[in-house]
C-alpha cells in the first residue's frame, strides 16, 4: 500500500512538472519556468552540498547517505544577465553497520532558497538557509550521549568565477547566522573553494578535483577542509553521476559533534540532479 501511494505521488509530481513546463512556453521570452541549467556552480567538495550520495568511511564502519537536490524554479533574462531563483533541500544521514545491519545514528537537515545572478563568467548569490542536526533514537542508545539543540538560520552571500585556464571555477561565500544554537554569539562562517581539471578520459568520463575550506566562528575560527578527486560520468548540463575519493579533516559538520575534530577518508558515489 505504501509503495502504491509513493508511486502515485511521483506520478502526480511528474504530471505537474510537465504541465508547468508547457505553461512556461507561453510566458514572455525573457521568463522561463523550471529551467534545466543552473547558473551558480556546485560546491563540489563541500560535505553539505545538495545531491544524492552514498559514502563509505574507510576509517571505521560508518556510512554516509545523502538524499537531496537543488532545483531551479525560475529564470529571468535581463540585458545585464540572468536571474535565477531555486530551492534546495537535503537530508544527511550517518549510518553505522553493527552485526545485524545498518543503523542510522545522526540525521541532519539543510534547506536553502538561493537567488542567483550570472553575467558571463561571473555569478553572484544571496540565499536564506536553515540547518539543523539531530541524533536518531538509535544513535542516543549506541553512543550513550545526550543530544544538544544545534540550529543555524542565516543569510549567505556568495560569488563564483569560471576560469577556463583551470577547467573549472572558484567560489567564496560568507554566511551570517542570525539564529544559531548553542553558540549564540558566534554567528559567522567563511568559505572558499574551487573545482578544476575536467579532463576527458574517454567518452563521457572526465577526471576532476575540488577543494573546499570553511572557517567557523563557533569553533574559534577553526576549519573544515575537504580535498576531493573524482570522475564524472554521463554529465549533461548539471546532471550526471560521479565517483570519487575525499579526504576531510578539521571540525565536524554534524552539529551534534560540532566542536570535535576528526579526519576521515571517504569513497563515494554521487547522483547530481
Amino acid at each position: 500500500m505504501r509503495t502504491t501511494v509513493i508511486a502515485v505521488r511521483v506520478l502526480l509530481l511528474a504530471l505537474v512538472c510537465t504541465h508547468l513546463r508547457a505553461w512556461s512556453q507561453e510566458l514572455p521570452g525573457d521568463i522561463e519556468f523550471l529551467p534545466e541549467q543552473k547558473i551558480f556552480p556546485r560546491f563540489t567538495a563541500d560535505a553539505l552540498t545538495h545531491t544524492i550520495s552514498l559514502s563509505r568511511v574507510t576509517d571505521n564502519r560508518d556510512w554516509i547517505g545523502t538524499i537531496g537536490a537543488s532545483v531551479p524554479l525560475l529564470d529571468v533574462a535581463t540585458p545585464q544577465g540572468t536571474v535565477q531563483f531555486s530551492v534546495a533541500a537535503s537530508t544527511f544521514n550517518r549510518l553505522i553497520k553493527p552485526p545485524r545491519g545498518l543503523t542510522v545514528y545522526t540525521i541532519d537537515y539543510k534547506v536553502d532558497f538561493p537567488l542567483d545572478f550570472r553575467h558571463r563568467d561571473l555569478a553572484f548569490r544571496i540565499a536564506y538557509g536553515h540547518y539543523s542536526c539531530h541524533f536518531a533514537d538509535d544513535g542516543i542508545e549506541l553512543l550513550g550521549r545526550r543530544s544538544i539543540q544545534y540550529i543555524k538560520d542565516g543569510l549567505a552571500v556568495a560569488a563564483s568565477y569560471d576560469f577556463a585556464a583551470i577547467g573549472g571555477y572558484v567560489y567564496t561565500e560568507a554566511q551570517y547566522n542570525y539564529h544559531i544554537s548553542p553558540m549564540e554569539d558566534k554567528r559567522w562562517q567563511l568559505q572558499l573553494g574551487f573545482e578544476c581539471g575536467n579532463i576527458v578520459l574517454a567518452g563521457d568520463a572526465r577526471l576532476y578535483s575540488a577543494v573546499d575550506i570553511k572557517w567557523k566562528q563557533d569553533v574559534s575560527w577553526g576549519t573544515t577542509q575537504s580535498y576531493h578527486l573524482g570522475v564524472k560520468l554521463l554529465e549533461r548540463r548539471n546532471h550526471g553521476f560521479r565517483i570519487g575519493y575525499t579526504l576531510r579533516t578539521g571540525f565536524e559538520e554534524r552539529g551534534q559533534f560540532f566542536d570535535q575534530q576528526v579526519t576521515v577518508n571517504l569513497v563515494s558515489i554521487f547522483v547530481d540532479l
